[in-house]
């Protein structure tokens, strides 16, 4: 249980820059937001920093939004600037955001529960949504999550896959902050989905659900949105083709050179070449320390959500091969239901013209 900090004085100047009071949730309709106290160090180690790790705080409370949307505006304090990592799920980007943590350039925040909010109030407000009151919130949190932290310069959001609808808000509210979208190939992704617990499955046509909502999709091409006959893996790819979809149409209405595509194999097969390009990107000349620093094994040869337990690339690519030989058939015909539309849209396509590597040996 959570011990509320009623005679816990908290200064403006704490509340805005102190890293350990940390910014976690809000409500529209209270119209408070929360904070939680907190040890960095439990930041650092946690591998989801939703509402799962609010047990591991020692305290919190609230204050008026209205207030903190005050205060942030009359502050004069030049925070760091943030980096973030969007992507589809199931494609490694706990283990990237770790990698990045073990070096002093970064402090890696891993699926804030306040984006989460932030991404399903955008989602029930619709074309209900204010957008001068909305881009004063996205902007004050997301400021709030950008704290002078003691063990790393800048802060690397990686945004939770449920939160993709806020790429767009970054790229009009945070045009200078860059972003990685990490990504799979379908194969991939279906394998990852066959891998999960049923009450992971399960979950997944509201997911494909959520995402419809985000854009035009399903008003363009509605004949693959009636998910009530379809597959498990069918819904799974939908999932997938939707999320390069979106990523798509936020980049194409926010022309941006602040985005840059990774697939998830390329990283896995090249770790030192795409961290190194990554960490470039994001504003850090490595050197050789940071690389072995960022491949150690300890990092790269455990499971990076429960990490007292081995697990690396090659554990992986067993593991799909049983998977695949088992539901080779299924994978198949999930695939063939979506390849009329991915030959239209050229999503694959489109997500190679941002390739981090690409870029980098270009320029």
């Amino acid at each position: 249980m959570l011990i509320p900090t009623n005679n816990f004085r908290v200064t403006p100047q704490a509340l805005m820059f102190d890293p350990e009071l940390y910014i976690f949730d809000f409500s529209p309709d209270l119209k408070t937001s929360k904070f939680l106290l907190v040890e960095e160090k439990k930041l650092v180690l946690s591998p989801f920093i939703d509402i799962r790790f609010e047990p591991l705080a020692q305290g919190q409370f609230t204050l008026p939004t209205k207030e903190l949307l005050m205060l942030e505006k009359m502050h004069q304090m030049q925070r760091p600037k943030s980096a973030f990592i969007f992507h589809h799920a199931f494609v490694c980007s706990t283990l990237l955001a770790r990698c990045l943590n073990q070096i002093d350039a970064f402090f890696s925040l891993k699926e804030p529960w306040i984006l989460r909010r932030l991404a399903d109030y955008k989602r029930s407000q619709g074309q209900r949504l204010n957008k001068n009151e909305w881009s004063k919130l996205f902007t004050c949190y997301l400021g709030l999550l950008a704290k002078n932290y003691h063990s790393g310069s800048t802060p690397v959001i990686k945004v939770t896959n449920v939160a993709n609808n806020l790429l767009s808000d970054v790229l009009q509210y945070l045009p200078d902050h860059k972003c990685l979208y990490l990504y799979s190939d379908l194969n991939s992704f279906l394998i990852s989905n066959l891998k999960k617990p049923v009450e992971t499955q399960v979950k997944m046509p509201a997911l494909a659900a959520s995402f419809l909502v985000d854009s035009n999709f399903s008003k363009k091409h509605p004949q693959y949105c009636n998910l009530k006959n379809a597959s498990f893996l069918q819904v799974c790819a939908l999932i997938w083709v939707i999320n390069l979809y979106n990523f798509k149409q936020d980049t194409e209405k926010q022309p941006s050179n602040t985005v840059r595509s990774l697939e998830m194999n390329t990283f896995l097969t090249n770790m030192d070449t795409s961290l190194k390009a990554l960490c470039s990107y994001f504003g850090h000349q490595t050197t050789k320390n940071d690389i072995e620093d960022m491949l150690h094994p300890e990092v790269i040869h455990t499971n990076a959500k429960q990490q007292h337990q081995p697990f690396d690339n090659q554990n992986r690519l067993v593991e799909s091969e049983k998977i695949l030989g088992r539901y080779a058939s299924d994978i198949s015909k999930a695939k063939s239901w979506v390849e009329p539309i991915l030959k239209e849209l050229q999503l694959v396509e489109y997500c190679q013209t941002k390739d981090l590597l690409k870029f980098r040996l270009i320029n």
